[in-house]
């Protein structure tokens, strides 16, 4: 449902700037990524992929870091939607009047 609404977003590196991230390649066919140091040795890369004739829009969130095993699964979970619910904040924020998908609204 958020990746759809993520087809708003027009400028890549201020969306990275809003979540205190920087914009990065991930090589994995990726239309954008951005990144965001979470702990000391703990990375989450935010991986969007816009809809094409064959696939939905899809965000992938991808996690590294030498500490990563630290973490445990339900608070990657949380972090994840976190993060994601940001993502439509700014969304909202930087398309104002402009008719939104119905999940920008609820964050």
């Amino acid at each position: 449902m958020r990746a759809a609404a993520l087809e708003y977003v027009k400028d890549v590196k201020a969306l990275a700037a809003y979540i205190g991230g920087s914009v990065e390649i991930t090589g994995i066919g990726e239309d954008w990524a951005v990144s965001k140091g979470l702990y000391p040795g703990v990375d989450v890369h935010l991986v969007y992929n816009r809809a094409d004739d064959e696939f939905p829009a899809r965000l992938r969130a991808l996690y590294s870091g030498d500490k990563i095993r630290m973490i445990k699964g339900d608070e990657l979970a949380t972090i994840t939607i976190s993060l994601a619910n940001q993502l439509l904040r700014y969304v909202r924020e930087t398309n104002p009047g402009m008719k939104l998908p119905e999940v920008c609204y609820k964050v």
